[in-house]
């Protein structure tokens, strides 16, 4: 096919508010039962999923990546088998979004969406549900980590506290406690929140709860000797999620850089103004949500248009860039890292190019 993934998105973005009202008629069609049950509501919130759906499957077309669609609706069917929504109601979605295309767009770019979804509908049937649990026996510091999260689980962030000060005062490395404790702590927070084990106010509890227990741990990280290299970090606009790039820019002041933490959410141009005012060697930048993708997307390119600092070292991760590990060069960053070990050696590598 000669069409443009931009072209497929446009035309998606164009008839996205159509294609979302025939996927919620078709599904108020096929379960009457819905109307009586939840009435006007019901019909707004099926709505809101559509889009939603739609939303995704844009941002995966924008990057060229069946996987970040599929990894999507393998997150959804998770979420709402445990709420006690069966996986059926994901595939009737699909479905329905599949007849909402062929109604609405033609040509090789509804081809292409038709494509997606096919794969999509594929994967929903080929895969199974599965527990996930990032507490593996024989892992390192695994008992302290679990430990720790069933203090924040119980609301008692002081006893978390003291855990980690028993553990830096026994010679455990911060990094250690970085790596094994609040890294994990917040996959396996994550991971009980998609599978309904817990509420959104335990899994907000449990990360502001970490971020002051890390922020206690400052004097000793920022007493590092620094070599003169500068990264910003940050997560990209709209991004709320900022605990993971936090910890890895924690990490990189361990390794003697110095660091410009920037939050989460952050402005383009705001960004790009820091870089030139700190005169920054790498700018690493978060994405957790596939949502985002376009942000970050526009971020890079941004940059690489500004002739002040258009070969600044970029690197980018989070979760989009696990599912798809060569998608960093499809928005034209410089490179990704799975861990912030491995990002303080791509970066290291990088200004000593």
């Amino acid at each position: 096919m000669s069409v443009s993934n931009d072209s497929v998105v446009q035309s998606l973005e164009d008839n996205k508010q159509a294609l979302a009202q025939i996927m919620t008629d078709f599904h108020f069609k096929c379960h009457p039962e819905l109307a009586e049950k939840y009435g006007k509501k019901g019909k707004e919130k099926c709505y809101k999923d559509a889009i939603y759906h739609i939303n995704y499957l844009g941002q995966a077309i924008r990057v060229d990546s069946p996987k970040i669609f599929n990894s999507y609706l393998d997150w959804a069917r998770t979420m709402l088998k445990e709420r006690g929504i069966g996986v059926s109601d994901l595939v009737d979605n699909m479905r329905f979004l599949k007849e909402a295309v062929h109604q609405k767009i033609s040509g090789d770019e509804g081809a292409v969406l038709i494509n997606y979804i096919d794969h999509g509908l594929a994967a929903l049937k080929n895969e199974k549900t599965k527990e996930q649990s990032f507490f593996l026996p024989g892992d390192p510091l695994v008992e302290e980590a679990q430990a720790y999260l069933d203090f924040l689980l119980t609301g008692k962030r002081a006893e978390a506290g003291e855990l980690i000060g028993r553990l830096v005062e026994n010679g455990i490395s911060i990094k250690d406690i970085y790596e094994h404790i609040f890294q994990k702590t917040q996959y396996e927070v994550g991971a009980l929140w998609q599978s309904n084990k817990i509420t959104v106010a335990h899994e907000h509890y449990c990360t502001a709860a970490t971020q002051l227990i890390m922020s206690q741990l400052y004097p000793q990280i920022f007493a590092t000797e620094k070599k003169g290299y500068k990264l910003i970090a940050c997560s990209v606009a709209d991004e709320l999620h900022e605990i993971g790039i936090r910890m890895v820019a924690d990490f990189f002041e361990m390794e003697g850089w110095d660091t410009y933490y920037m939050g989460a959410n952050m402005p383009s141009q705001n960004l790009i103004n820091a870089v030139k005012e700190y005169e920054a060697d790498v700018l690493a930048v978060s994405v957790t949500m596939p949502l985002h993708l376009e942000k970050a997307d526009k971020l890079v390119k941004a940059i690489r248009l500004d002739e002040e600092i258009n070969d600044l070292n970029i690197l980018v991760g989070g979760y989009p860039f696990r599912i798809e590990p060569e998608l960093w060069k499809k928005i034209g960053a410089d490179g990704s890292a799975a861990s912030a070990k491995e990002a303080i050696k791509m970066a290291t590598k990088l200004v000593n190019e």
